[in-house]
């Protein structure tokens, strides 16, 4: 589904690293796998990156930047979706999530107070009713 070929991700890997090295604990950006099973959820969900992504690892020539302030420099007009696809990546990875407190998303049911049944039972009875928005060209009755 990803679209990247082993020597792409082999690039995002090193790519990854620079945008978000190891660190306080932290794993880096290959280290939590940002350029494979993570990128490809990510592409699950937005498509539209794949390309975007694909583009800003041919930007990149070698040699490549030592540092992200080296990569930033160049003045890449794809580093920003390559490093939004990478940072989602690397958030999407359940280690680093549990890292930074981030918890699993649930649906929390939207219970409403007993009494607004009541409330609103006279306009769910009256029906719909409305005025017609006049038309801004419409011209004006005449008396």
């Amino acid at each position: 589904m990803s679209g990247l070929d082993t020597s792409e991700r082999t690039r995002l890997a090193v790519v990854a690293d620079l945008l978000i090295p190891r660190s306080d604990g932290m794993p880096s950006g290959s280290d939590a796998d940002a350029h494979g099973e993570y990128i490809d959820r990510v592409f699950g969900v937005r498509p539209d990156l794949i390309e975007a992504v694909r583009t800003g690892l041919t930007e990149i020539v070698d040699p490549v930047p030592a540092t992200f302030a080296e990569l930033q420099e160049r003045g890449l007009p794809g580093l920003r979706s390559l490093a939004d696809a990478v940072t989602a990546a690397y958030f999407l990875n359940p280690e680093v999530a549990a890292l930074v407190g981030y918890r699993k998303r649930s649906v929390i049911p939207i219970r409403f107070d007993g009494d607004l049944e009541s409330l609103v039972a006279p306009v769910t009875q009256r029906g719909a009713i409305y005025r017609p928005t006049p038309s801004p060209h419409a011209t004006a009755p005449t008396p």
